[in-house]
Formats: C-alpha cells, sequence, structure tokens
C-alpha cells in the first residue's frame, strides 16, 4: 500500500490543472552570516520569487543535528501572488557552554512543487556563531600560595609552576608570563625571567619550571621575593585576574662570618683574652643578614713568624680551644675564641700572633668577610717594675663628668707598663684649667693624693667626689699631675703624665626649651592674612645664645605623615631657624602664601629638631641645652580657616523621570564645600552624551549652564535644573554636569566630585507597544499542508530594536513548521510577518486548536485585545 503523505500527494497532483506557470524561489541578498552568541543576535533571510505571480510556501531547515545553538530550526513563508519577497527570522540561542567558532547551514526548501515553483540559487545560508563562554578557557596558576625556596649552591634549582586552562580548551593558546618585582633584576637570580608557554589543542594544564641560579659570588643576601606575572595571552584565552601571579621567594642566604676587631692590644698581664667571631653582621653593629637559622662552622688557624716580634705559641700565648672549629648552632651569632697570654718577668718588645678563619673549611651557608683575621699585639713589658703614666684612652677621648648624675667618679686610670713587681706609689695634684681662682674643692674633692700600686697590679683608678649643687653653671676644665720625683718601690714615670678633664656644664645652665604651655599654639586667619602662631619657652639657665631649628610640614588630610608634606604653603622654608639671646620666651610667627589652598582637617606638623650652643666654650660636648617636652606639635586646619574643597556629595549617577502628573519638576544637585575662608563661585556647564545627545533640547530640561555661589562660613550650596514632561517617546538621556572652575584660586574643585551623570529615563514607550493586527486574531481553520499568515504590529514609539518572542501552544513543534522562533522588529519598523505551515504527518487526528503564546524581550510593552489570547 502506498504511504498516505504519497498517495496525498499524487491526488492533488491529478487535481491541480496545467496553468503552465512557472518561478523560481531563492534567497534574496546576504546568505552569509557572522554573528556573536547574544540573547539579542537575529539574523535576516529574504526568501524571493521571481517569474510568473503564483502563491508559494517556503520553508527554510536547518541541515544536519539540532545541536540547541537556535531558538527554533526551522521557519516559514508564504508569498501571495501579490507579494515578490518575505522576511523570515532565524534567532540565536545564548547558553553557557564554552564553544569554537560553529558553522550551520539553512537550507531553502518548498511546501510543495505545485504551480510550477522551482528552488533557485542561492538556496543555502551560512551562519557562523563565533567562539564564545570562554571557549579557548582562562589561564590561571593551579595556586597561588607563596613558593619559598633556598638559593641552590654549586647548582641550579628547578622550581615547578602548573598553569591551568579553565572553561574551554579549544584551539592553541601561548601565553607569556615575566618575572618582576625583585630587590634586583630577575635574570641574576633566575633563568628564565620571562618566555611563553603553550597549551595544545584539548589540552587543559601546562608545566613549566624557573631554575634559582647559584649566583657563585657569595654574597649574603635577605630574603628575596620574585613575582611570577602572567602578562598577555594569545590564541583567544584570557587571563585569570585573580591568579595571574605567584610571589617566588629565595631564602635568605651567604650569611657572613668575620671576627669582630681586626686588632688588638692588649698587655702581657692581661690573662685570658676574648676574640669574637661573628656570623650575620657586616658590621659591629649592623642588621642581620643572611641565613641564621642553620648550623655553619669553620675552622681558624694560628699563625706567628720567627724571630722579634712574633710571639711564641706556648710560651707567651696559649689557645684554650680544645679543637680549631667553630660551630654556630641555629640562631648563636656569637662565639668567643679564648687565649692565655703569658705573663713572664722577660722584658719584652711588642709580640703580635694573628688568627685566620680558612675559607675553604666553611661547612653550612656562610661566606668569610673582612676582617677575616684578627692580629693580637702583646705591649711592651721591659719595665720589671712598672712605668707609672695615664692610661691613653684619657686622651684619645677626654674625660667629662656630669655633675648632675656623678657623685662619686673612679674614671682616672693610672696604668702600670713593664714589670709589675712590688709595692710601688707616685703622688698627683688636680688644678684649675682656667682663671677662675676659686678653689678646686668648690667642685670635687680631694685635690691632691697618692696613687699606690700592690705587688702585681697593673691598674689603679683615681677616686674623686663630685660636689653637687643646684646652682646652674659652665663647664669648667681640670689638670690631673702625677708629680715627677715623687715615685717609691723603683717605679718610674712615663708619657703621658698629666691630661686634662672636665666637669659638664650643670643644672641646665643653657636652658631646658619646650612649646609655650601658657600660649596656645594656632593657625591664626586675619584680614591682613594667615599665619601660624608659635610660643615656645626657655626654662633653667639663661646662659648663652642658643639656636633652636624646628621644621613646619604642612600634611594633607589623612596620615600624618612627613613623607607625604607639600611645600609652597608657608611663606618661606619649611625649617626655621629660632635665636634665643637670653629670652625665657620667643614667638614666632610663620605666614602663610596668600595662595596656598588649606585644605579642610589638613595638618601643620611642628617639629623641634635641633639645639645649637652658639660660641660654646670649652668645646665639649653639653649637657644642655635640650628639650623639655614632646617634640612634636600638631595643629589641624578647621573648616573656618580652610580653603574651599568645591565637588558634589556624590559622583553616582543622577536617574531622573520625566514628570507624569505636572508639566515641569525641579531636581536639586548638592554641593559641599569643605572649608568656609572667603566667598567663592563656581560655574557649571550640562552637556549631552551619548548615541541620543542629538535628541536633547531645552524642551527636556534646562538651564544648560550657571554658577553657584558660596558665601563665607557657607559650606552648602544646590544646582537646580527643571525637567519638562511631552508625550513624545523617548529613549535614555544621557548628560554629563560638570564643575568647570572656581573663581578663586585657593578655592579648588574637588578631585574625584567635579562630575554627575544625569539619566533621563525613556518614557512614552519608545520600544512600542505590540499585538497581532485586526485582520490577523483568527480564528483560523487550517488544513495540513496549508499555511497561515499572521501579522505582529507596533504602537507608540518605534525607536528601539525589539525582539518578540512566539511560540505555538501545545505541541507546535510537532504540528507546525516555524511554530517557534523571535521576531525582530527594527528601529522604525512597524509590522512583521510570522508565517506557520501546518506539517502533513499522515496521522489521522481530530481537529486541534492551538494558541499563539508571545514573550516580550525588551522595553516596550505587549497588548492582548478583549477576548483574544496572544
Amino acid at each position: 500500500m502506498l504511504p498516505v503523505l504519497l498517495l496525498a500527494g499524487l491526488i492533488l497532483a491529478l487535481s491541480v490543472p496545467d496553468t503552465s506557470e512557472s518561478a523560481t524561489l531563492r534567497f534574496l541578498g546576504q546568505t552569509d552570516f557572522v554573528v556573536n552568541e547574544t540573547s539579542t543576535a537575529v539574523v535576516r533571510l529574504v526568501v524571493e520569487r521571481v517569474g510568473d505571480p503564483v502563491n508559494v510556501t517556503a520553508l527554510v531547515l536547518l541541515e544536519g543535528v539540532d545541536t540547541g545553538d537556535f531558538e527554533a530550526v526551522n521557519a516559514a513563508a508564504f508569498l501571495l501572488s501579490t507579494e515578490s519577497s518575505k522576511t523570515i527570522f532565524i534567532a540565536v540561542r545564548d547558553d553557557d557552554i564554552p564553544e569554537e567558532d560553529e558553522t550551520f547551514i539553512f537550507s531553502l526548501k518548498l511546501q510543495s512543487s505545485s504551480n510550477g515553483v522551482t528552488l533557485g540559487m542561492p538556496n543555502k545560508a551560512k551562519i557562523t556563531i563565533l567562539s564564545n563562554d570562554n571557549a579557548f578557557g582562562i589561564i590561571a596558576f593551579n595556586s597561588t600560595d607563596q613558593i619559598v625556596v633556598d638559593e641552590p649552591r654549586g647548582r641550579s634549582l628547578s622550581v615547578p609552576f602548573i598553569l591551568i586552562r579553565e572553561k574551554g580548551t579549544y584551539g592553541t593558546v601561548t601565553v607569556n608570563f615575566e618575572i618582576s618585582d625583585g630587590p634586583n633584576f630577575a635574570f641574576e637570580d633566575l633563568s628564565p625571567d620571562r618566555g611563553n608557554i603553550t597549551f595544545p589543542v584539548g589540552q587543559a594544564a601546562v608545566n613549566f619550571s624557573i631554575l634559582i641560579k647559584d649566583d657563585q659570588v657569595n654574597i649574603p643576601e635577605n630574603d628575596e621575593v620574585f613575582s611570577v606575572k602572567l602578562t598577555g595571552v594569545a590564541g583567544g584565552a584570557l587571563l585569570s585576574p585573580n591568579a595571574s601571579s605567584v610571589l617566588l621567594r629565595i631564602r635568605r642566604n651567604d650569611s657572613p662570618l668575620r671576627f669582630s676587631v681586626a686588632t688588638m692590644a692588649v698587655s702581657e698581664s692581661i690573662g685570658v683574652i676574648a676574640l669574637s667571631v661573628t656570623r650575620g653582621q657586616l658590621t659591629e653593629d649592623g642588621p642581620l643578614i643572611g641565613s641564621i637559622d642553620t648550623q655553619v662552622s669553620v675552622e681558624y688557624m694560628v699563625v706567628s713568624g720567627q724571630g722579634l716580634g712574633s710571639a711564641t705559641p706556648a710560651v707567651d700565648f696559649v689557645d684554650l680551644q680544645p679543637v680549631r672549629t667553630i660551630t654556630f648552632h641555629p640562631y648563636v651569632n656569637n662565639i668567643s675564641l679564648l687565649f692565655n697570654i703569658t705573663d713572664d718577668t722577660v722584658p719584652e718588645i711588642a709580640e703580635s700572633f694573628h688568627l685566620v678563619l680558612l675559607e675553604e673549611t666553611i661547612r653550612g651557608d656562610a661566606v668569610l668577610v673582612s676582617p677575616n683575621a684578627v692580629l693580637v699585639t702583646i705591649e711592651p713589658n721591659d719595665k720589671p717594675y712598672g712605668v707609672l703614666s695615664m692610661s691613653s684612652s684619657a686622651l684619645v677621648q677626654p674625660i667629662s663628668i656630669n655633675e648632675d648624675t656623678t657623685q662619686r667618679f673612679d674614671g682616672i686610670i693610672i696604668v702600670r707598663n713593664g714589670g709589675s713587681y712590688g709595692a710601688v706609689s707616685a703622688n698627683w695634684s688636680i688644678s684649675r684649667n682656667s682663671s677662675d681662682r676659686s678653689p678646686v674643692s668648690d667642685d670635687l674633692t680631694p685635690a691632691f693624693g697618692t696613687v699606690r700600686f700592690t705587688d702585681g697590679q697593673v691598674t689603679a683608678a683615681i677616686s674623686l667626689t663630685i660636689v653637687s649643687d643646684t646652682q646652674p653653671e659652665e663647664a669648667e676644665a681640670f689638670v690631673f699631675k702625677l708629680l715627677p720625683n715623687t715615685t717609691t718601690g723603683n717605679a718610674e714615670l712615663g708619657e703621658p703624665m698629666q691630661m686634662v678633664f672636665y666637669i659638664q656644664d650643670s643644672d641646665d645652665v643653657y636652658g631646658l626649651f619646650r612649646f609655650n604651655p601658657a600660649k596656645e599654639q594656632s593657625i591664626q586667619s586675619e584680614p591682613e592674612g594667615r599665619f601660624l602662631s608659635l610660643s615656645l619657652v626657655r626654662d633653667g639657665g639663661m646662659l648663652g645664645n642658643v639656636s633652636m631649628t624646628l621644621t613646619a610640614l604642612y600634611i594633607p588630610a589623612g596620615p600624618i605623615d612627613p613623607a607625604l608634606a607639600r611645600d609652597q604653603i608657608l611663606n618661606g622654608s619649611r625649617s626655621i631657624n629660632v635665636l634665643f639671646s637670653r629670652e625665657h620666651v620667643v614667638s614666632v610667627i610663620l605666614p602663610i602664601r596668600n595662595d596656598a589652598f588649606l585644605q579642610n582637617g589638613a595638618h601643620f606638623l611642628i617639629q623641634l629638631s635641633t639645639l645649637d650652643l652658639v660660641d660654646i666654650s670649652p668645646a665639649i660636648t653639653s649637657n644642655s641645652p635640650r628639650f623639655g617636652g614632646p617634640l612634636n606639635l600638631t595643629l589641624t586646619v578647621t573648616p573656618d580657616i580652610a580653603n574651599g574643597e568645591i565637588g558634589f556629595t556624590s559622583n553616582t549617577t543622577v536617574v531622573l523621570n520625566e514628570p507624569e502628573d505636572s508639566n515641569a519638576t525641579t531636581v536639586s544637585l548638592p554641593l559641599r564645600r569643605d572649608g568656609t575662608d572667603g566667598q567663592a563661585v563656581v560655574f557649571w556647564s550640562l552637556h549631552p552624551t551619548g548615541a541620543n545627545r542629538e535628541d536633547v533640547t531645552s524642551n527636556d530640561l534646562k538651564p544648560f549652564n550657571g554658577s553657584v555661589v558660596f558665601l563665607s562660613r557657607q559650606s552648602d550650596a544646590f544646582i537646580n535644573l527643571t525637567i519638562f514632561a511631552d508625550d513624545i517617546p523617548e529613549v535614555n538621556e544621557t548628560l554629563l554636569l560638570t564643575l568647570d572652575r572656581s573663581n578663586m584660586e585657593n578655592q579648588v574643585l574637588k578631585a574625584g566630585f567635579t562630575s554627575r551623570e544625569l539619566v533621563i529615563m525613556e518614557n512614552d514607550d519608545p520600544g512600542g507597544v505590540f499585538e497581532f493586527s485586526q485582520f490577523s486574531r483568527g480564528p483560523w481553520f487550517i488544513n495540513e499542508g496549508e499555511t497561515l499568515e499572521l501579522h505582529v504590529v507596533r504602537a507608540q514609539g518605534q525607536l528601539l530594536k525589539q525582539l518578540i518572542r512566539y511560540a505555538v501552544m501545545p505541541s507546535g513543534s510537532t504540528e507546525f513548521y516555524g511554530a517557534t522562533g523571535i521576531l525582530e522588529f527594527k528601529p522604525g519598523e512597524k509590522d512583521v510577518v510570522v508565517a506557520l505551515v501546518a506539517i502533513p504527518d499522515g496521522i489521522p487526528e481530530v481537529q486541534i486548536q492551538p494558541t499563539h503564546l508571545f514573550s516580550f524581550l525588551g522595553r516596550g510593552q505587549l497588548h492582548c485585545p478583549e477576548g483574544r489570547s496572544s
């Protein structure tokens, strides 16, 4: 038996008379389209009939498998004999599946071959949907945790990294990287310091490595932190904003080993001496550098020559270490080597020996730095009973005694060089080293005495009692002398036999300086100008001319950080010298420039820096003058002193609506002035922006420019705009309101708050109101194989592109070609046709009553006429 559809077709063919008419159906215009995957991507295919004017139904069908990339994969168009073309809409479906470029073919088909209509060329359309949803991937490090490594010694260290490709893995992708942000150039420590990595097609992860170099120069270093950054990508992929860099830290290394001193001179009678070996410091008081958390060892050797000037091991000195290996345990930074200096009775000249650290014996993360050797000299000792003299240290650094803090002073040292046999003594005296004729006992006692050494004693201290009083006094000089021809016990006197020492100035004789607590330190604003008013006080003694240095820094509002200070505010230098010539109080006026801008909330930081005596005598370190209170003072710029910093109170977009219940409405936009000193005028202007700027006129709002006046001490003002109503459909209209300038130099516009965007929202249905045309509302009764055309019309505004989704319910796709789809209304377009073709499926069915279900995509409205379903 013939299939039902075939039989029906034969009967139809026999019943149709031969009209000898012929026509050709084909696509007109563009047939090759490239679109993005968006919810608004709609392709218009124009179907054209050429030849005889006959009725014809056209189908547009997707070739191949439906991959879900289109809202509908078939559509229909019915051309009456009076029509030569119709438009069919193919809408793209937006999903979140990563895809590369995809190309689809839609074929033009005839619903039937009646009326002598045939297919012409072109009858195929190609639609390419570009790659989407990160089809080529998002490149990131698999981990952003900091990587910590040690610098290798004698080799290179490979540090692995893993890059991952999230989302799609289409195509070959190349990623560039660069290493930066280190304390030095990356190529000095790392290789490579830049490069690229390739992801082959379909691969989601790639490994690469960075080599940590052994720098070969053994330089002590602290932690070095580098940033491994992804700097660019080719091949369609993107970089992850949150995982495109990793920190690489090379731990501190090459801890320095050294002796604390390069030379040491000792007397033969000193006994045991300690030679300090340190690690982690380049200087004696310097900061730690290099690694100190591991164990390090180094060996040393003792070098002593033969003959004069060389100390003999085991005779002149003894190494007290059981082994000659120095071991630093973790976090130990100092080790002392002990040597016993042998005290004999043989008169000797200076003798020396060396200790040398051996570089080739280092074990652990350390390097040798200078001094890596120390020279120990045993001083001459050729006088068996000794030579008495002043300690040479008193000549290098003169002795100064603080009367205010010292009651008993034992710092005058007499040394016994050479031999130390027997008890010896010598007389001494103290006199003034000035024209002052008052007795020495007014300042110290005793003024004379005898220094005594017992057998074997090599040093003795002269003990003095310092007379303390409350009388401010300047420094006084005294002379201490060992008296010739007064020695006993066969001792001798040797140079130096006398020295000058000092009792320093006392009881703040040169003054105690501070900010005056009885006076207010302030910022003044007077008609003749603004200035800083400071008052400084000098308590205690008033002797001497004292020069004080202070700094006045202007710091903008925010943290009080001297590094943020700005110049060109004060009418002079930021550093000021103030001279006290025996005054108790000194007032300082620091003028502020007339054109200087003082910000509300800014600060003047006043710092007392230095005090210097002018022409001090004697020229020794003095205890005064000194500061006696806080060294810093902060003065805050208040609104009544500050200059105006004028701006909008917010920089967010202002949304305006065309009034509905009145002809006009007024909008007030607030301005704020931080700092209210003086009057200010601010000029403003309003400019349309965006694609619709030509549509904005004075019929929409006014004014378009103007000015706002701030009176003195006034901090708030407003810009007033009037919005007018009309019944003209309009889309969003965008304007930019800007503050252009101020009439005064010291009234400025506030950065970041000088403009506001205004948007008058679309009104009067600019996208239109949609409904079926009066002649398309049915009801319709059709047979299988027949075509139905429905007109959707738009009223009101026609300013926007609008998309209307439609579907035939229920089970429309099984009963109709073109049962689902999206209609596109271009700006200005008022009427779009949708065609439905009842599919001739050959299946017996009762009458069904589908309805047309429409939904709206855009900014218009749907209108359902009374008594109709849509």
